[in-house]
């Protein structure tokens, strides 16, 4: 059940009628919501069920264990939690990956070898969820948040189905609370979830399916194009990526706001960034927030010199990379991110305006483009994919200029709206027109979303992470 589907059109009514129905039965509303989920994330395959029910037990149960006062005790516990928890993400996600990166090095050596595959399928969201049940137990470990006793509250807050698939990924700081206390139906809280929730299936049905089928074909044989056409395809799947995956919060953060549930933002508008600083501050916040806490902070943050900084900042990096993906591609687009923010750690810090200005323009534009080039290695199907592209980057033809076609006719209004909203959460959170205005844009987008059609099977990119 994808968030631009039919399906989903309808169970988010449903969710929404019955779950306020039952407002005065805090424990019979939080019952609702774990079916809810549940069934949410059954529909993709039930069987992995099993793996949440796992992490959320295993995961509650060592909490009540700790004593809170960070003794061996205490360790042993978050340790063990920890190895359950990344240990089975690393089973999943990462082993098969893992055994032919080892078969590989030991074929270079001359040793030859022949392990099977396991072929395991990846568990729709396990990232996600494997993150957040992760950072309760460190929390709780450090004293920053008590542990519960509400199994029930516990259990939603690892599988809250708007942002269990593709996050935001929620402290229990922030989200554990919300279901442990009553809430009253805001109107105008749910009026503009309504709004987050139109924003974002139209990014995604209008700007991130629509450019994806070009970029698509661009990179699906790199030698078929020029130079010119490469970097199109770079500036096109920034684009693409940006719609899809800030287009999935704006749905997962509007839907909760259906419930009176707050969310954290999980993009900035991040191409009107000054700075790769700047721009990964606003990318993706929920995991590069986690990644602060649970291993830049730890590592020693930026409290011990220039240099062990920048060794800080490249591990963290390449652990997000990797977070995307079992593939060294992946590694290597953290890798060079990494080393394109390592100018900021050396030199003398800008400061900004809250958001960026006209006069800014130039700096945006660098920002993104640095940005788009490195996604080329993150969009490529492995290394010999990548080598091909690069291949035409740097011996292709750069005389012939690449086909814009009708992206452009997305792009350019995209962009616009984002502009001209960029000082709030999103677009259409606040409009200073007409009411008359403002219907006739939601039913423009929503024609667009009709025409556009939902139940293309075109997934969400993050899904496979």
């Amino acid at each position: 059940m994808q968030f631009d589907s039919y399906s989903y059109a309808l169970f988010l009514p449903l969710v929404f009628v019955i779950y306020w129905g039952l407002r005065e039965r805090l424990r019979w509303q939080n019952v609702f919501l774990l079916a809810a989920s549940y069934l949410f994330y059954g529909s993709w395959n039930w069987r992995m069920l099993g793996l949440i029910v796992l992490t959320t037990l295993t995961t509650w149960g060592t909490a009540l264990l700790m004593r809170g006062d960070r003794s061996r005790h205490d360790r042993l516990l978050v340790t063990l939690n920890l190895v359950l928890n990344l240990g089975v993400l690393a089973t999943f996600k990462y082993l098969d990956f893992m055994l032919d990166s080892l078969v590989s090095l030991l074929g270079a050596l001359g040793i030859g070898v022949d392990w099977p595959t396991l072929h395991l399928l990846l568990p729709v969201g396990i990232s996600f969820y494997t993150f957040q049940a992760v950072s309760y137990s460190i929390d709780v470990y450090r004293g920053e948040v008590k542990a519960t006793r509400d199994v029930v509250a516990f259990a939603v807050y690892i599988a809250f189905f708007p942002q269990l698939v593709a996050g935001p990924i929620e402290r229990a700081s922030n989200l554990l609370p919300q279901f442990l206390r009553k809430k009253q139906f805001d109107y105008a809280t749910a009026v503009l979830g309504m709004r987050q929730i139109l924003w974002g299936v139209a990014k995604k049905v209008l700007v991130a399916d629509f450019v994806g089928g070009y970029v698509d074909r661009l990179l699906y044989n790199p030698y078929g194009y020029a130079a010119p056409s490469m970097v199109w395809a770079g500036i096109l799947f920034a684009v693409q990526i940006y719609a899809d995956f800030s287009g999935y919060s704006d749905i997962a953060i509007g839907s909760a706001r259906l419930l009176n549930i707050k969310l954290q933002p999980n993009f900035r508008y991040p191409f009107f960034s000054r700075g790769m600083r700047e721009l990964w501050q606003r990318w993706h916040v929920s995991l590069m927030t986690w990644f602060r806490h649970y291993v830049y902070f730890p590592l020693g943050g930026s409290r011990c010199g220039r240099w062990r900084t920048a060794l800080n900042v490249m591990v963290v990096f390449a652990l997000s990379g990797l977070w995307h993906g079992a593939d060294w591609t992946f590694v290597l687009w953290g890798t060079v991110n990494g080393l394109l923010l390592l100018p900021s750690v050396f030199l003398p810090r800008r400061r900004h305006a809250a958001v960026a200005t006209w006069r800014d323009l130039p700096r945006c534009v660098m920002s993104f483009m640095l940005f788009a080039a490195a996604l080329l290695i993150f969009r490529s199907h492995g290394l010999w994919h990548l080598t091909e592209i690069v291949d035409v980057l740097v011996n292709g033809s750069w005389r012939m200029r690449p086909v814009f076609g009708q992206p452009i006719f997305s792009i350019v209004p995209f962009f616009l709206i984002e502009w001209l909203g960029r000082r709030h959460e999103f677009p259409l959170a606040h409009l200073p027109f007409p009411r008359a205005v403002r219907w006739l844009l939601y039913w423009v987008l929503l024609a667009g979303i009709s025409i556009g059609g939902l139940d293309r099977d075109m997934q969400f990119i993050y899904f496979q992470f």
